[in-house]
């Protein structure tokens, strides 16, 4: 994606899914299907995240990756 140089943006945390691993055994929790399960905390500021990242920083995600 090509941003117009003649615009202001800035970076923001859209989704920050989280994960626990179990110190013991050094593996995610995991769902019922094997897949890692994933968590979130409402209301928690991340905006700290983005702190320096301007958009010639990013990479867009596509669906062919």
């Amino acid at each position: 994606m090509t941003f117009d140089p003649n615009k202001t943006y800035t970076v923001h945390v859209w989704d920050m899914p989280i994960c626990v691993v179990d110190d013991e055994t050094e593996d995610y929790i995991r769902n019922e299907d094997g897949t890692v399960k994933l968590f979130n905390v409402p209301n928690y500021d991340y905006s700290y995240l983005c702190d320096g990242i301007n958009v010639d920083d990013l990479w867009e995600i596509t669906d062919d990756k």
